[in-house]
């Protein structure tokens, strides 16, 4: 039986994934998700206006994206999750996200939301 690998690729205003046959490197199957929050130019999602020069991401948009192409290829592809043996992820730019000691996200705390820079830079 096969053995796949999964390339990730968060970029600014979808995130992709690849699925790949690592005996022969023959692409199986691909997926894209648009970001539902695109690039924030002009507010954060509770509403708040943004000043000049504000690009911010929704970092819920990246793991909305990984849920649902990582599912999608393979489904689409009729691959068991249980035949991945890598996840390779790849982002267009790296940006600091500030966290909670668990890794949440500050920007997911109704603390912070209003807050941009609690958000990532796009």
């Amino acid at each position: 039986m096969s053995k796949y690998a999964v390339g990730m690729d968060f970029g600014s205003l979808s995130g992709r994934a690849v699925l790949v046959d690592l005996s022969n490197g023959n692409e199986v199957a691909t997926s894209v998700f648009d970001y539902p929050h695109g690039v924030m130019s002009e507010s954060l999602p509770c509403g708040k206006t943004l000043d000049m020069d504000f690009a911010l991401q929704q970092p819920q948009d990246y793991l909305d994206a990984l849920s649902y192409t990582v599912l999608d290829v393979l489904k689409t592809a009729n691959v068991s999750p249980n035949d991945v043996a890598g996840l390779g992820i790849d982002f267009t730019a790296c940006t600091v996200l500030p966290v909670l000691e668990d890794g949440t996200p500050l920007c997911f705390l109704d603390k912070y939301k209003d807050e941009p820079h609690a958000y990532t830079n796009a």
